[in-house]
């Protein structure tokens, strides 16, 4: 009896022992999940992404976890912090200021090193010598493209009898005048920008309309070798009454662009000027606004002046974290999501980039928004990739002592400060530090003989 009993016992205890084994079990130490860090600067696609990723952490079988976290004003601030500490996650969203800074220091990694062979060819188009391939290193991937464009409200112009979008600036600043006078009563302005930020504000705005009017990049003459501010002059003046109290929305000195957005989808500002990357689908998902109110034009110029090219940026690219742990799986992650043909589809499709990857412009559907508004889409008689100058060519050495370009400005639209003498000095000090950089081996030179504005070449 007791024999069988231990039998019994024994025959029990064995078959626990194979029904334990068969259940799942819990993930030894060795196999903890590896977490992929990603940060992101961008609200306007932050839900598109946020969903990709939810369902790559839900079906990867590779035991990864992503998370994706969102900065938006202080991106730049918490980039540099990072380096600073040894923190900066695994993948991050391309800036280029910070690109340009820690270039030198090898803190992105090298594509090439990690891409097959399909990959490669299928995104051979938007890779660009001078641009994100150097010294035959890829450190970024571009899957759609920007430029700006002058955003306006249909109905306040329809109301106002303004039966054309301006063509010029001087223009511009009557139909802003005619607007604030007529509507402020009713808390309707001509004109904002998120001039919160003076480089934010007037890199999206000011500086872009300078590019077709004056044929220079940021003040960089390309042909002369030099930085030239005082073609900025007229344009200048013409702002300083964009930004009066006779056009300009209550506080744009203090104004975010998301703050602009959401006066502007309630109907409260005339015009602005923003990315057309982003637009589309800040008015689709982020603050709802009936496509037939809005629309886009060029931006405007001095007497509508025409002598170069403004640029087209190219947008939706992630960078790799060179000193990351885990540098082979945040690449199989920003594969496996980021660079998908239905990803970048679904990326068009939804109003968040306008794609510059063939294989997605002859598949995909755009948005309305996309095919109603031609201004939206890169335009080549208009728009081009632009070489860079010198203090912000890639590992530059250029310290500009003083206010740089953008405060100098404000100094002017809202200080008082005199243009002409104000530009004069802003130039001397760009010089100065070119040349200094160039002395001292910390800066090259950026001279393109026989450069042409309006067919730019990279270099």
């Amino acid at each position: 009896m007791k024999g069988k009993r231990m039998s019994a016992l024994a025959t029990a205890s064995l078959m626990a022992m194979t029904a334990l084994a068969a259940m799942p079990q819990p993930a030894m130490a060795d196999e903890e999940k590896t977490v992929i860090n990603i940060w992101s600067k961008d609200r306007h696609d932050a839900d598109y992404v946020q969903k990709k990723v939810d369902e790559y952490n839900a079906t990867n079988t590779d035991n990864i976890e992503v998370n994706y976290q969102l900065y938006t004003d202080n991106y730049q601030q918490a980039i540099d912090m990072a380096v600073q500490s040894g923190e900066l996650p695994d993948i991050l969203v391309f800036q280029d200021d910070a690109f340009n800074k820690y270039l030198g220091e090898g803190q992105w990694a090298d594509l090439y090193e990690f891409m097959d062979d399909d990959t490669k060819e299928y995104f051979k188009d938007v890779i660009y010598d001078g641009y994100n391939e150097l010294d035959g290193k890829l450190y970024f991937i571009p899957t759609t493209g920007t430029t700006c464009r002058l955003f306006y409200n249909t109905e306040i112009f329809e109301r106002m009898g303004i039966e054309n979008p301006p063509e010029t600036l001087e223009e511009m600043v009557e139909d802003a005048k005619l607007i604030t006078s007529e509507l402020s009563g009713e808390g309707i302005y001509g004109f904002a920008e998120n001039m919160k930020s003076a480089s934010a504000g007037l890199a999206r705005s000011m500086m872009v309309g300078l590019q077709r009017e004056t044929g220079t990049l940021l003040g960089y003459d390309f042909a002369k070798g030099e930085y030239d501010f005082s073609t900025w002059a007229d344009e200048l003046a013409l702002w300083t009454e964009l930004l009066s109290d006779e056009c300009a929305f209550p506080g744009c000195e203090s104004l975010d662009i998301d703050p602009l957005r959401t006066q502007f989808a309630a109907g409260k500002i005339g015009m602005y000027m923003s990315y057309t990357h982003a637009e589309p689908g800040v008015y689709a998902n982020q603050f709802p606004m009936d496509s037939d109110k809005w629309d886009c034009v060029p931006i405007p110029t001095t007497g509508g002046k025409e002598v170069g090219k403004q640029y087209f940026s190219a947008t939706s690219s992630y960078m790799l974290n060179a000193k990351s742990e885990n540098l082979e799986k945040a690449y199989q992650v920003y594969h496996d999501i980021f660079t998908t043909e239905e990803y970048l589809i679904g990326y068009y499709e939804g109003g968040y980039g306008v794609s510059i990857i063939p294989a997605v412009l002859e598949k995909a559907e755009p948005s309305e928004d996309f095919k109603n508004k031609k201004w939206l889409q890169i335009n080549p008689d208009m728009d081009a990739l632009l070489p860079k100058p010198p203090h912000t060519a890639f590992t530059s050495g250029m310290i500009v002592e003083g206010e740089d370009l953008y405060k100098t400005c404000e100094s002017i639209y809202y200080g008082g400060a005199d243009i002409e003498s104000t530009l004069q000095d802003l130039s001397d000090r760009y010089n100065k530090a070119y040349q200094e950089a160039i002395e001292n081996g910390t800066g090259y030179e950026v001279k393109i003989e026989n450069y042409d504005p309006m067919n730019p070449v990279l270099k």
